[in-house]
């Protein structure tokens, strides 16, 4: 149901839950136009950012930091929609009073969908995917940047899709305050969508969605694998027959869905299937060293030889990529040019270098163990590899298999290393495994144990919380130790 965006919400009291990046997106664009604002954060060492002081000035915006537990009734009084940063849990007491009390809840992403255009929906590319997203939007939105469309990359990458859009009014276009006008403009936004973000959108319809793969990871929250996957599909669950799914179809959960009739009953878009297999008689497969590709109407082959992105999982990165671009009508050339320009984003199967004859991989990003067998695939049986961290209550022992065929040394960190070493020692192996306190520490283990040659790997399959701030600080701390060994 579209609205009309000045009356809607000039009419309604706005919860907004978690001032993270989102958060902070959703005040800036509402504060001059909801009748009423609150914005709370459980974070009670929460600092407004200053460039969003000017916020705390008005009036009509009521600021609670910290424990909100007592608060929930004052918070939800008269409150008509609450909109959620990602990383709010819908598990949250105030959530579920809320949702008895039919409040509505949407994220941001379905904030910023509501204020859009058509032709500002038309030219949108969503990605999706447990693994591989920030990588493919990024990869796309070079593609299209390369080819000289004006481009945006957005979402859960770390630039809200609300902050793409010019809304007249708010703290950064004081014009016209108070009032949010049509404003087409040719931008393609390329958007990386979490399950989280999907959770609590409704009419969030992308002219292009992509879903990379559905594995282990995020159960503590969304509870089972089933509905893990539905989140994920919810991409495409206002799609019409003019709007596009891309699909990896050799990911198990995704192929498993597709193979289920109610599934395909919900599907109204144009499916594009992706695979590495090319007798699976999919629209676009790979086969030496070239992307080929044949639906609607388009068929033509693009070069991978020479990309940096390594690993049989990112050629299936790149051949979601390739489909989107393609339906935006980007030549095969300029395609294959901006592959192999692309370099790999930090912290993900990132290259550090040849130290002591020893080539360094730091793949923090890797948060679950399917992460880590993917990065495994890549190499021979030559790795030291350090594993271990914040346990989210993932199955380790899918680890099993990659781990004999790839792994020499194991060196295992975090506050789940006990549970870790109790699964891989009491299991055949022939691997040497042993236990550090700290990353330094491990980090000179590893180059005590790894011959000349080898390959040494960061690859956590857990979260980094125990220890770090997040996995960016873990892979930064892992190059500066690697690093400092030459000096």
């Amino acid at each position: 149901m579209e609205i009309d965006k000045n009356r809607f919400f000039k009419d309604k009291n706005v919860l907004v839950l978690g001032l993270g990046r989102s958060g902070l997106s959703v005040l800036d664009k509402l504060t001059p136009i909801s009748k009423n604002l609150i914005a709370a954060d459980d974070n009670k060492n929460f600092i407004l950012p200053e460039e969003y002081a000017g916020l705390a000035d008005n009036n009509k915006i009521k600021f609670f930091i910290g424990n909100t537990k007592d608060l929930e009734d004052e918070l939800l009084y008269r409150t008509d929609i609450i909109i959620v940063s990602p990383g709010v849990s819908m598990d949250l007491p105030l959530i579920k009073k809320a949702i008895r009390k039919k409040i509505e809840i949407w994220s941001e992403l379905e904030l910023a969908w509501h204020f859009m255009d058509a032709k500002q929906r038309e030219n949108t590319i969503a990605v999706t995917g447990t693994n591989g997203k920030t990588t493919v939007t990024a990869l796309i939105g070079k593609i299209l940047q390369d080819y000289g469309l004006k481009t945006e990359t957005c979402g859960n990458i770390g630039n809200p899709l609300l902050n793409t859009l010019q809304i007249t009014g708010c703290l950064n276009n004081k014009k016209d305050a108070g009032e949010i006008k049509k404003n087409e403009d040719d931008t393609i936004r390329v958007i990386e969508v979490s399950s989280f973000q999907l959770e609590n959108s409704h009419l969030f319809n992308p002219h292009v969605a992509i879903i990379l793969n559905i594995t282990n990871d995020h159960i503590d929250r969304h509870k089972s694998m089933e509905n893990y996957s539905r989140l994920k599909f919810k991409i495409s669950g206002n799609q019409a027959k003019n709007d596009y799914l891309i699909v990896n179809c050799d990911d198990r959960y995704i192929a498993k869905y597709l193979n289920n009739i109610n599934t395909m009953v919900k599907i109204k878009s144009r499916l594009i299937r992706v695979s590495l297999d090319d007798s699976k008689g999919t629209e676009i497969f790979h086969k030496k060293e070239q992307i080929i590709y044949d639906f609607l109407g388009l068929s033509g082959k693009v070069s991978v030889k020479g990309t940096n992105l390594i690993g049989l999982h990112n050629i299936s990165n790149i051949m979601s990529a390739v489909g989107a671009v393609k339906i935006f009508n980007i030549d095969d050339l300029s395609i294959s040019d901006s592959i192999k320009k692309f370099l790999p984003l930090p912290h993900r199967l990132e290259y550090c270098g040849e130290i002591n004859e020893i080539r360094c991989f730091n793949d923090s990003k890797a948060t679950h163990p399917d992460a880590t067998i993917k990065a495994l695939e890549y190499f021979k049986k030559e790795v030291t590899l350090i594993l271990g961290g914040l346990d989210k209550g993932m199955d380790f022992r899918s680890l099993i298999p990659i781990l004999n065929k790839k792994v020499l040394n194991l060196i295992l960190i975090g506050s789940c290393k006990e549970t870790l070493f109790n699964i891989f020692s009491e299991t055949a192996h022939d691997y040497k495994i042993f236990k550090a306190v700290t990353l330094d520490e491990a980090v000179d283990k590893a180059f005590k144990v790894t011959e000349k040659g080898n390959v040494f790997l960061l690859s956590p399959a857990c979260a980094s919380m125990d220890m770090f701030k997040d996995y960016k600080e873990r892979g930064e701390q892992f190059k500066k130790l690697v690093l400092s060994i030459n000096k």
